[in-house]
C-alpha cells in the first residue's frame, strides 16, 4: 500500500502553516489568472482537471516554487498589483 503524505504532516523548509497557506493562495491566484488569460486568448472555455490550489500545494511540496518573505517594516519589491491583492506599506 502506498503511504500518503498530507500537507500538515510534511515540514516544508521550516515554514509555518500560516506561511504555507499564504504561498498556496497567492500561487493559486496566479495559476487561475493564467487560465483566464488563455481562455480569453483562444476564446474557449478550458476544463480544469485540478483546482489551482491543489496544483500550488504540489508545487510547494516538490520545492518548485521560489519565494521570499518580507520582514515587517521592509518595503515591498516593485511588483504589479493584481486584482485581489492589497498594497502594503
Amino acid at each position: 500500500m502506498v503511504e500518503r503524505k498530507f500537507l500538515y504532516d510534511v515540514l516544508v523548509d521550516d515554514l509555518t502553516k500560516y506561511e504555507i497557506v499564504l504561498l498556496t493562495a497567492r500561487r493559486g491566484r496566479e495559476i487561475n489568472e493564467m487560465r483566464i488569460a488563455l481562455e480569453k486568448k483562444h476564446e474557449t472555455r478550458l476544463i480544469e482537471k485540478e483546482k489551482p490550489t491543489i496544483v500550488a500545494m504540489r508545487e510547494i511540496l516538490r520545492g518548485d516554487l521560489g519565494y521570499t518573505f518580507r520582514r515587517s517594516g521592509e518595503k515591498p519589491m516593485k511588483e504589479q498589483f493584481k486584482r485581489g491583492m492589497k498594497k502594503t506599506l
